[in-house]
């Protein structure tokens, strides 16, 4: 049913003393991250959430505006408030706003992008079905035959798409497909703004080792192969021309 539709619809909890349009937001938040407002749902109208809220309008448009600037829903003129979250989207928000409050250095991220597809290299020998490391393959394929002097950054992001989803693993494959896409972001700003095929043909060798030890079923080899393919593949982007040393 139409959240706007609901003629019984209330807060999670009593509003407690503070800021309450914070308060509407945090509730209106959990409940589109568990999913009890699903993404596509209308919100109910402001005046009923004002209602439901004991609180006025205003500041339950303060609230839609916090959930608004969050990425969490999409305001309509003369249709509502609709839930647009999608788990990368947020997840994606979430992760650069750390990266730049933090000032996450190239090395870490590329660090944690390592250990992540290092063990998507060794479930997907164990979980990726043969459709998937046929995928994989012919990503790998694709990257190689990336002519020089074009830009083989999309091949390397297939690459690396197909290697999380052959893990079978979601949360694996939207943390890849955020670090891979920064990885590759960093390695184009280093090398002037194109990720040449030069550079990827670096690592062929070692894509190729990581794709037979998965092919094989043999989880350990794929471990180890992949994680020798990210201590190159670290070593390559930081050895490429000098930027700033954080990605914020």
């Amino acid at each position: 049913m139409d959240a706007n539709e609901a003629s019984d619809w209330k807060p999670s909890r009593p509003l407690a003393r503070g800021n309450a349009a914070e308060q509407i937001l945090e509730d209106l938040r959990a409940r589109i991250l568990s999913g009890t407002l699903a993404r596509g749902s209308r919100l109910p109208s402001e005046t009923k959430l004002a209602e439901a809220y004991g609180v006025s309008a205003a500041t339950v448009r303060e609230a839609i505006r916090g959930l608004t600037t969050s990425k969490l829903i999409e305001v309509r003129h003369g249709s509502g408030a609709f839930v647009t979250a999608h788990p990368d989207r947020v997840l994606a928000d979430s992760l650069q706003a750390v990266i730049q409050i933090e000032r996450i250095s190239v090395a870490h991220v590329l660090g944690v992008l390592g250990a992540l597809n290092t063990y998507a290299a060794e479930q997907a020998a164990v979980n990726g079905t043969d459709e998937q490391l046929d995928d994989l393959e012919a990503a790998a394929d694709a990257l190689d035959q990336t002519a020089s002097g074009q830009d083989a950054s999309t091949a390397l992001l297939r690459f690396l798409a197909a290697l999380a989803m052959a893990s079978g693993n979601p949360l694996l494959m939207t943390l890849c497909g955020f670090l891979a896409g920064l990885q590759v972001r960093l390695a184009k700003e280093r090398s002037g703004g194109m990720l040449d095929r030069k550079v990827t043909s670096r690592l062929s060798k070692d894509r190729r080792r990581v794709l037979q030890a998965i092919r094989a079923r043999d989880a350990e080899a794929a471990l180890a192969a992949a994680r020798a393919y990210q201590e190159r593949s670290m070593k390559v982007v930081l050895n490429l021309p000098a930027v700033e040393s954080t990605t914020g």
